[in-house]
């Protein structure tokens, strides 16, 4: 990533993973269900911090041409009245993006459900880059980018067992990934964010009721709150 306002492709962080890492950029703290930061004692919503980690991975592809975003009308309550929806498309550009990064894979997932040959909303492709319904997809986004980066060893991760039976993973931020983070300005991806909320308003309402979509569809309580 350049020093510019442009975001470019980089095989050492991506921009979702440079949102986790500088959480409290991205999201607040709230009452309830808030998530320790890795590099530093502060909290933040695991749900504020998992939406922006979604979002920014979204716009990235798109604006380095990975990806194309169409709001296009549908109908529904059987065909009475049309809502609009946020579609992607794979395009044919082809950027290097981090592996196992979220960008990277969303990149995949959009190629192969072009090759399907069916149209797909947003909400499709983080549906299926979320793998398996959880108690609390919020928590899975992050712990699926902590994933990516332990695979290619920027952070350490092990294992406890809770009465035999709970296995739980945990993550650490190593000093060097500490210091990497902090070679890479954030700035251009938060005028991303923000540019898009203000400036693409309707693509912006759009992209995060596709996210809540699919987190909602990826969530095994029906009654969590998704606001």
């Amino acid at each position: 990533m350049s020093n510019s306002q442009e975001i470019e492709p980089t095989l050492a962080l991506s921009p979702s993973e440079l949102v986790l890492l500088n959480g409290e950029h991205f999201a607040q703290k709230v009452m309830m269900g808030n998530i320790q930061l890795m590099h530093s004692e502060d909290s933040v919503s695991f749900s504020q911090l998992g939406e922006s980690i979604l979002a920014a991975a979204v716009l990235v592809v798109r604006s380095t041409g990975n990806l194309d975003l169409e709001i296009r009308l549908e109908k529904a309550m059987f065909g009475i009245r049309k809502v609009k929806s946020l579609y992607a498309k794979s395009t044919t550009i082809t950027n290097s993006w981090p592996d196992y990064s979220l960008e990277s894979q969303l990149v995949q997932i959009a190629t192969r459900l072009d090759k399907e040959g069916e149209p797909f909303k947003v909400s499709d492709l983080i549906y299926i880059w979320l793998r398996q319904d959880s108690s609390s997809p919020w928590q899975s986004t992050i712990q699926m980018v902590q994933s990516g980066l332990a695979e290619r060893e920027l952070l350490e991760k092990s294992e406890s067992t809770k009465l035999k039976v709970f296995t739980t993973v945990n993550y650490s931020l190593p000093d060097s990934t500490a210091e990497l983070a902090k070679q890479f300005p954030i700035e251009p991806l938060k005028n991303l964010l923000t540019s898009c909320e203000e400036n693409q308003k309707e693509t912006w309402e759009l992209l995060r009721k596709e996210i809540k979509k699919a987190i909602k569809q990826r969530t095994e309580q029906d009654d969590a709150d998704f606001d």
